[in-house]
């Protein structure tokens, strides 16, 4: 059995998930920027998941959008909701010396696709101008240029077929989501793990970002 659970923002919710039988358990971003919790709280947890993922593999972490406006080289037009202005270099070190754990994506055997936000068949033909072919090669991509990552599209909230991984809605991903893949997502809260076919009718979406995150999905 896998788990995968949603945005994290400080939340110590995925920890109660540890002691379960599985054999993968992905975290889909989003581990700062908490909704009112302390930062000393935050960045504690974040150092309790970022040990926890170096001593067992099994442990997938996704990098979400209010973890890659931190970043080194991430322009100040890309710093979104709740950046912290006060622990900006302190959170940017430690995600920096915690970027080898972190992916884009995590594409399983049986076409399970999980990112943040999800990927569009839009956003993947743009990558492949860039020689980006298929969805798995968007981790080596990251590695080399981050911008590629950047937001991009006319929805100020994000709702828009052009915009990549760590930012597409749900409205806009049902509308285009890449086929082949079940998508497992976060980055929208919803008021339950919910699941949902594409606008093509077959494409499988998973919102599984609740909010609190105190639930985790299995499959």
């Amino acid at each position: 059995m896998r788990l995968a659970i949603g945005d994290i923002h400080g939340k110590p919710f995925w920890e109660h998930f540890l002691d379960e039988n599985f054999t993968e358990y992905f975290i889909l971003g989003d581990y700062f920027d908490s909704y009112g919790g302390s930062f000393k709280q935050e960045y504690a947890n974040f150092q309790r998941l970022r040990n926890a993922a170096q001593q067992d593999s099994r442990l997938k972490l996704c990098l979400g959008n209010h973890d890659y406006h931190y970043l080194k080289g991430i322009p100040a037009d890309e710093r979104y909701s709740r950046f912290s202005y006060q622990h900006y270099a302190v959170i940017q070190e430690i995600l920096e010396a915690t970027m080898a754990l972190f992916n884009i994506v995590y594409l399983t055997s049986d076409h399970y696709l999980l990112s943040h936000a999800g990927i569009s068949r839009t956003f993947m033909e743009k990558a492949q101008g860039n020689g980006i072919k298929t969805p798995e090669r968007l981790n080596a991509a990251f590695r080399q240029d981050r911008q590629l990552f950047a937001f991009d599209g006319y929805d100020l909230y994000g709702n828009d077929i052009s915009q990549g991984p760590l930012w597409i809605r749900p409205e806009a991903l049902k509308q285009d989501a890449l086929p082949g893949y079940t998508h497992i997502v976060g980055h929208t809260s919803q008021d339950a793990i919910t699941e949902s076919l594409a606008d093509d009718g077959v494409t499988r979406c998973v919102f599984i970002d609740t909010g609190n995150n105190k639930s985790v999905y299995r499959f």
